[in-house]
């Protein structure tokens, strides 16, 4: 018996799109604001202030301490003051306190505003104000503010440069910020902030090698190797924060800024060149491990890693790299959603569904926590319901998020709901055709490639859901129409193969399978379902090479033990090792049923009938109404010749199963054993009501016709055995048999024993028959030559004997005759009335 499982239950659990959204938004490099002068390197330790205005070395949560310090001091006022709340509201940005640092950008804001309206026109003053406008969203009067500022000072870069940051992150117009950077560079041709945020423009245009240069040049214009940015705590008591110290920070910031933005750009290169995305990744890694070494308090230079990491499925140190990023900036959502995806990557779902937990806390209408989470609760916990809840959240927050739609249809699967996984399925292709008449499909642009990829797992997933419910013609158009529109996806040629397979179509399905190993060829699943369509063509071999390397790829997959055990006790004989696959199947599963009955079979068709009857005694006792278990005990009762027991176990197999053919044909073979060829009669009818093409059904049914004598019903069964199956050689022995025995038709008798002994060159039986034929047609010689042949592998085989014995006698050699036929009746003392009875006296 072959085992097989759907081929969608590998693949209900397939997540679908855990690497969601890009890395963070990237960070222009904004000249920064005016500070009040730093101490001199003889004065007294920095104030509260100084550290609340230079922030560096310092985690948020300290600066926001620091600074709430210096503002109830009550010593600043003015533009002092203001910067103190600017200073603390980024610091609260960068928790995640968006509230608190809206209110302080404001009364910084405020501040400015009330100094700007009673003081001369002051560029830096106007830049520090747009830079605020800026930094809350305000494009339109921060732009206005820069512009004054270049109106006043048209020969400082510092203004350009925000300018130009603010036209292309705010207003989209990329070429106008190019035109400030170049204005910026052309007024000093290091400005390092300038190449920077060209750059990121060029990068954020296609042009990588472009944006590379710029990034290489902003390295080139600062010193190689300034003293690393030193966290708050690692500071040496007695340091003082004067302008030379504070110069230094600012150009190792500088200097790891441009790393981190070369590492991002060669991070984008790699997603564009996938064959040579490994080199070009480490060269991502080696940049932002540099910006790390110069500047290891930016969060954002961990993530930058951690991403690069995460693209070589190196996870472990991207969850390092990761949790790096979240000590320094805890308040992160991307940080926490890919942290989380890495989590899940790993197989820690907890830790996962924590990340993703947080990452929708800090911002709860991001759509993409809430699909990753529900992604892990179906498909590592089996938690359906809390998944589908969160699908559907997500579409309460976008209602075309066709990635939630398409994960709640599999949970829906999973769950035994195919008819709400359809209708998911379907809605989702539904948002993903009206997408696809904007994007055309072919283009290699890469939004265009991956939706396109997402309708086509959608058309996958649909139909799998159509697979679960039966209809297969509906499952192979959504399969076609996946595999047309991403030919690359292993798991559909997978799926595919397993509908051919459950419509026996081997040929198709092993096509299919062939195509889904090469396109992974460690997906253990497709070895399993090959080896099931070559056992079902009956290649044993090739089935055996496919489930042992499904094994070796999946060593906790118990069916492909049970299968190869199977082929290894049935076709190879080899009952040890048939026992060992059964034995390690149940110790992956103790109480499988299967791997019970098959061991008890394979310990009996070994001669241990007691290890044999316990097996299928256990079986019987785990799961009593099954039919199949008391078949096979009743196989071990026969090949035991317990013949009373086989008969009431074959019975109560038929009693749990009435359209199990195989315990009817079993029941009957004991039946013709007893003599009762009658009952046999009506058991064989009923295998061949269930299985019309049943050729041993109808080869035995014209065994019982025989010893019946209804040699006409006789050969008309071997008749239809031989049409079902041109290969088995005892229905053509048996038909030229009773061909002989009637009497008529010798020489086509004579042709079935020819195509018999053609198929089993090596059968006593066939050789027997024949030399029968010419006794009965009077040709002796040839009767006794073939006889002898018989007689010269078997020389004590009384029918050939005593058939040569007749065949000598009419031959005219009495002598010769007469003593084989004593030496055949001293065997066997009824074997002359066997000849009389087929009409050879």
């Amino acid at each position: 018996m072959l085992t097989m499982r759907c081929s969608t239950i590998r693949l209900a659990t397939c997540a679908v799109a855990l690497f969601l959204g890009g890395l963070p938004s990237v960070r222009a490099q904004s000249q920064q604001p005016a500070q009040p002068a730093a101490p001199a390197s003889n004065a007294a330790p920095p104030s509260k202030a100084d550290l609340c205005y230079s922030g560096y070395g310092l985690q948020p949560q300290e600066k926001i301490s620091i600074c709430t310090d210096a503002i109830q001091s009550g010593g600043l006022t003015g533009i002092p003051l203001a910067l103190a709340y600017y200073s603390r509201a980024t610091a609260s940005a960068a928790v995640g306190d968006q509230k608190s640092a809206q209110s302080d950008y404001k009364q910084s804001l405020r501040l400015f505003t009330d100094v700007i309206r009673v003081s001369a026109p002051s560029a830096p003053i106007l830049f520090q104000r747009g830079l605020i406008y800026h930094t809350m969203g305000d494009a339109d009067q921060a732009i206005v503010d820069y512009s004054d500022a270049i109106r006043l000072a048209p020969n400082e870069t510092y203004a350009y440069v925000n300018r130009g940051i603010v036209l292309y992150t705010k207003k989209d117009n990329n070429e106008g910020a190019i035109a400030d950077f170049n204005s910026a560079i052309k007024l000093n041709r290091c400005e390092v902030s300038a190449w920077i945020n060209r750059g990121l423009v060029y990068k954020r245009k296609g042009n990588l090698d472009q944006a590379i240069s710029d990034f290489t040049t902003a390295i080139g214009c600062l010193p190689a190797n300034p003293s690393p940015v030193r966290p708050a705590n690692e500071i040496p008591p007695g340091t003082q924060l004067n302008a030379a110290y504070l110069q230094g920070v600012q150009t190792a910031t500088q200097l790891a800024d441009a790393y981190y933005q070369r590492g991002l750009a060669y991070l984008d290169k790699a997603g564009k060149d996938p064959k040579q995305s490994i080199p070009v990744l480490d060269k991502a890694i080696a940049d932002f491990t540099t910006a790390i070494r110069f500047n290891p308090t930016a969060a954002a230079h961990y993530v930058g890693r951690a991403s690069a990491y995460m693209y070589k499925e190196e996870f472990k140190p991207a969850i390092a790299d990761f949790t790096d990023a979240i000590r320094l900036a805890p308040g992160d959502e991307y940080t926490y959603l890919h942290r989380g995806i890495a989590y899940h990557s790993v197989n820690e779902p907890d830790n996962a569904i924590a990340d993703y937990s947080e990452a929708h806390r800090i911002n709860p209408l991001d759509v993409n926590p809430l699909v990753n989470r529900g992604i892990v609760y179906y498909s590592k916990k089996g938690q359906y319901d809390l998944a589908i809840n969160d699908f559907t959240d997500a579409l309460k927050i976008n209602p075309k998020e066709v990635n939630a739609l398409i994960n709640r249809g599999i949970s829906w699967r999973e769950k035994g709901d195919p008819d709400k996984a359809i209708a998911d399925f379907s809605e989702a292709l539904r948002l993903g055709l009206l997408t696809g008449d904007v994007l055309q499909f072919g283009s290699k642009d890469p939004e265009a490639v991956r939706h396109w990829a997402q309708v086509a797992n959608a058309r996958y997933q649909r139909g799998t859901a159509y697979m679960a419910k039966g209809e297969y013609d509906l499952a192979l158009a959504d399969f076609n129409e996946s595999i047309r529109l991403n030919p690359t996806e292993a798991r559909v040629f997978v799926s595919r193969g397993g509908v051919y397979l459950i419509r026996q179509d081997y040929k198709r399905a092993i096509a299919d399978l062939d195509e889904g190993i090469r396109l992974d060829p460690a997906y253990a699943f497709a070895f399993f379902q090959r080896g099931f369509a070559y056992h079902a063509l009956n290649e044993p071999d090739h089935a055996y090479a496919d489930y042992t390397k499904s094994i070796e790829l999946d060593p906790k997959y118990i069916t492909s033990y049970l299968n190869r055990g199977i082929i290894e006790y049935t076709r190879r004989g080899d009952y040890d090792a048939a026992v060992a696959d059964f034995t390690a199947a149940l110790k992956l599963g103790p109480d499988n049923i299967n791997a019970l009955m098959h061991r008890g079979v394979a310990y009996a068709a070994a001669g241990e009938f007691d290890k044999g009857l316990a097996d299928l005694n256990r079986a019987i006792e785990l799961s009593p109404e099954f039919a199949k278990a008391y078949y096979y005990r009743g196989v071990v009762y026969s090949l035991r010749g317990s013949v009373d027991r086989a008969l009431t176990d074959f019975s109560a197999a038929i009693r749990l199963d009435p359209k199990a053919p195989e315990a009817y044909l079993n029941r009957a073979a004991i039946y013709a054993q007893l003599g009762q060829h009658d009952k046999a009669i009506a058991d064989l009818d009923e295998v061949i009501k269930l299985v019309p093409t049943a050729a041993g059904a109808y080869y035995n049914r014209g065994y019982s016709y025989f010893a019946k004598g209804q040699y006409e019903k006789a050969i008309a069964d071997y008749s239809e055995a031989i049409k079902f199956n041109p290969n088995l050689a005892v229905a053509y022995n048996n038909r030229c048999l009773t061909r002989a025995v009637v009497g008529h038709d010798l020489r086509d008798a004579i042709a079935d024993c020819d195509e018999a002994l053609k198929l089993q060159p090596t059968s006593l039986d066939a050789r027997d028959t024949r030399a029968f034929i010419y006794l009965k047609l009077g040709e002796f010689a040839k009767a006794v030559s073939e006889y002898d042949l018989s007689l010269q592998v078997e020389p004590n085989r009384a029918r050939a004997l005593y058939g040569r014995g007749l065949a000598k006698l009419k031959g005219g050699d009495k002598s010769g005759g007469d003593a084989d036929m004593a030496a055949a009746t001293k065997l066997s003392p009824s074997i002359a009335e066997d000849f009389t009875k087929f009409g050879i006296n």
